[in-house]
């Protein structure tokens, strides 16, 4: 009786919690309506800053290599990640983490129980002040109703920029540059024994892959990639 009990009312609170979080979108739609971030016309809906036709116009993306992945990088997703990571265009990060948690859901991928952003090196995070992967995680979580793991792994050395190495540099310098956090986060991920890495852009996959690497060192059983956008390989 005492268990059943319990669940009415966390059933009651998962309702009353919906309800006044669906009002408060609603009211903010209504002072702020949602407006196309590529065109500037009526977005589709009360979560996405794209309108029917822009959002039917993006290059989709069915997949890579076992990853998650909504969409190619290609025009206009590719300036809307550069002005995300580079001049800090935080408002396109809400778009791309829609977008992600919208194709997890139409593709019925078995959802993670974390969601775990790269990290960013605490010097480079310091220089742009924010992780875009981990505001992308943040967005896309909130659509999927999966919590954000940011401080579960630490990058412990500060590389390089990937974009002008190959893939054999790529692989060498991200080798050993994260590492698992201990205490309470170890037992957070280990707990989860699924979790989601998720990337704003998957080149060769190198830092994915080393990622992944570290969290299944660490005790993690399950570790998928997510990512908003793949590069085109050459």
């Amino acid at each position: 009786m005492f268990d059943r009990h319990g669940g009415i009312v966390n059933q009651l609170t998962r309702i009353r919690l919906t309800g006044s979080r669906r009002l408060s979108r609603l009211l903010a739609a209504t002072i702020f309506p949602p407006r196309c971030c590529l065109c500037g016309f009526a977005g589709a809906s009360l979560d996405l800053d794209l309108c029917e036709v822009c959002h039917a116009d993006l290059p989709w993306d069915s997949g890579c290599d076992g990853a998650l992945v909504a969409l190619r990088y290609e025009h206009p997703v590719d300036e809307m990640i550069r002005q995300l990571k580079y001049r800090g265009v935080i408002a396109h990060a809400r778009v791309l983490g829609v977008l992600l948690a919208e194709v997890a859901r139409r593709r019925e991928v078995s959802l993670p129980k974390l969601l775990l952003p790269v990290p960013l090196h605490a010097r480079r995070w310091r220089e742009r002040g924010f992780n875009q992967a981990d505001a992308i995680a943040r967005y896309a979580g909130r659509m999927l109703g999966i919590p954000v793991a940011r401080r579960a792994v630490i990058r412990v050395r500060d590389t390089p920029s990937q974009t002008a190495l190959d893939v054999a540099e790529r692989h060498r310098n991200v080798r050993g540059a994260f590492a698992a956090g201990k205490g309470r986060a170890l037992e957070r991920l280990t707990a989860a024994n699924h979790v989601a890495i998720v990337d704003d852009v998957i080149t060769t996959g190198s830092t994915v892959n080393e990622l992944r690497a570290e969290l299944l060192t660490a005790g993690v059983e399950r570790v998928d990639l997510w990512a908003v956008a793949q590069a085109p390989r050459h």
